[in-house]
């Protein structure tokens, strides 16, 4: 995500003098809402007393704690209209896209960490399988961290903070969110809805701020890191945890390949890859961003999507009857001019653009470009707006190189009606996520774990990987016999040696006759008599 939270972490002072984030409409550049800046001791204030709340919140059963994330299903059902109509004023997406990606996907999330929270915090007895820790019984424990940060991006300012938020506090952690300075609205209603549901004050809070609030906030008193933003951005906080040994899941950039195999369903795949590429304004991480396309099946595939680009209604405002909607900023305007005017500069062309009658600053008009060479900026760099790229490769295996060949490692998409083939394209691919015949709904799963790799980032969010991410085993191994010393305490002697091989050859040994040989030695090693030291 390389524009959406570059500012969200930096290295400058929170202690400036005051600074204020702002709720601006982005298709009309209106402010709506403001807000102070959180400085360092508005900051670390509120780690403390997010770090006085824990051990209660910690010591609460897990029934109850998802209790409480039922409620907040009920609250946010309740108010899910509200709540999507503040996320399209705040960042420019259409109301319905609102509604289906941010809150039904945040009541999905809600849903699952409810019914498997508890799952991964069961634990049981067991006996270990070495023969010499028969005695021994072991426990595996998961432990909340305790206070974890969450820096988030405004390209989803709603559900990206509350799938973390959500696996933080069902699991006894407490969480403290730096939303983006341009979608602060959308963090309070997080606010709102943790608070409506009766959780505990203090073990959600939102400061509000820039980059110097997001840098106070990943170097306070944390134990773990989530962040979302540019690749970076994120080589900033992955330092300064470091410097701390505190671990952090990073959500980084994304440039993200789909590949269409010449037995796709042509316009299938354009209808997917153009919902996927344009949906959000085409600000979203896991979007098809560079689509490589066999050759019997290139000319097919460019005419469906032209023919799509031709349909899509680009506008902006409170209304529903448009699909692509405002970039979030105009110097994103800015950004993807630059990468657009590289690629003609190159030898690309344009093959289709969308109708639109928008004012230019406010929206970036849908874009189909064909014949890009390898060398254009639209195929090396995360593009984050409505450009698409589209190559034609001889086969698959060239499809797959030239996805592969990418620092980036999201997500990835395959169109084929073949399902084998298809799968062992998928295969191939160097990504966090695969989808065959779909595009971009991997990361709204809610049961299914979402990261990247190469610097797309580390660790996972959501499923049951984001839950663990959120917990920490401790093993408690208790030994059943008090008083009886253990084998391998000191003593030796000189048969010692020949006890503890008999021991191996017993256990480890690679014929029955080599087993049965140790039988007698280990006996004497496991019910040795107390032996002066």
């Amino acid at each position: 995500m390389s524009a959406e939270t570059d500012t969200a972490v930096s290295t400058a002072s929170a202690t400036s003098p005051r600074r204020t984030v702002e709720s601006r409409d982005p298709a009309t550049g209106t402010v709506w809402r403001r807000f102070d800046a959180a400085g360092d001791a508005l900051v670390n204030s509120t780690l403390a007393r997010a770090r006085e709340a824990l051990p209660a919140w910690r010591a609460q059963p897990v029934r109850e704690r998802v209790a409480l994330i039922g409620e907040f299903h009920r609250e946010l059902f309740r108010r899910r209209h509200d709540v999507a109509r503040t996320i399209a004023r705040e960042n420019g997406k259409a109301v319905p896209e609102a509604l289906a990606a941010e809150v039904a996907v945040v009541l999905d999330m809600a849903r699952f960490v409810s019914r498997n929270a508890p799952v991964v915090l069961s634990s049981s007895w067991f006996t270990p399988s070495s023969l010499t820790m028969w005695r021994k019984r072991v426990r595996v424990e998961q432990e909340p961290l305790g206070v974890i940060a969450i820096v988030s991006p405004w390209n989803y300012p709603f559900m990206l903070p509350a799938g973390s938020m959500l696996a933080a506090l069902a699991t006894g952690n407490v969480a403290v969110l730096k939303p983006s300075e341009y979608t602060p609205s959308s963090a309070v209603l997080l606010e709102e809805l943790v608070a409506a549901a009766g959780f505990p004050p203090d073990v959600f809070a939102v400061v509000q701020g820039d980059g110097a609030t997001g840098a106070a906030l990943v170097s306070g008193d944390v134990d773990k890191v989530f962040f979302t933003g540019s690749d970076a951005t994120g080589r900033h906080v992955a330092r300064a945890c470091a410097e701390r040994l505190v671990p952090c899941v990073l959500e980084l950039g994304g440039s993200d390949a789909a590949i269409v195999l010449r037995d796709a369903d042509v316009a299938h795949a354009a209808s997917g890859i153009v919902w996927g590429r344009f949906a959000n304004g085409g600000q979203t991480c896991v979007a098809p961003k560079r689509v490589f396309v066999e050759a019997p099946a290139h000319d097919r595939f460019v005419a469906a999507v032209r023919e799509r680009l031709g349909r899509l209604r680009v506008g902006a405002g409170p209304d529903d009857a448009f699909d692509v909607g405002a970039l979030i900023r105009p110097s994103q305007h800015d950004a993807l001019a630059a990468q657009l005017d590289d690629a003609l500069a190159r030898g690309a062309l344009v093959a289709a653009q969308s109708p639109s009658d928008a004012a230019a600053q406010v929206t970036f008009v849908p874009t189909l470009l064909v014949d890009v060479p390898p060398d254009a900026r639209v195929l090396r760099e995360e593009t984050f707006g409505p450009l698409l790229p589209v190559v034609a490769v001889r086969d698959a295996d060239e499809a797959v190189a030239r996805a592969n060949d990418s620092p980036y490692g999201l997500s990835a998409s395959v169109w084929g009606t073949d399902r084998a083939r298809a799968l062992a394209v998928a295969r191939r691919l160097y990504s966090g996520t695969v989808m065959i015949n779909d595009v971009v709904a991997v990361a709204g799963m809610a049961d299914v774990p979402h990261g990247g790799v190469k610097a797309s980032g580390t660790g996972r969010s959501h499923g049951i990987a984001g839950l663990e991410e959120c917990v920490q085993p401790r093993a408690i191994v208790v030994d059943r016999f008090a008083t009886w010393r253990q084998a391998w305490w000191f003593g030796y002697d000189r048969r010692s040696t020949a006890d503890i091989d008999g021991y191996l050859r017993l256990q480890h040994g690679h014929s029955l006759r080599e087993r049965i040989r140790g039988i007698s030695a280990t006996l004497r090693l496991l019910f040795r008599p107390e032996r002066p030291v």
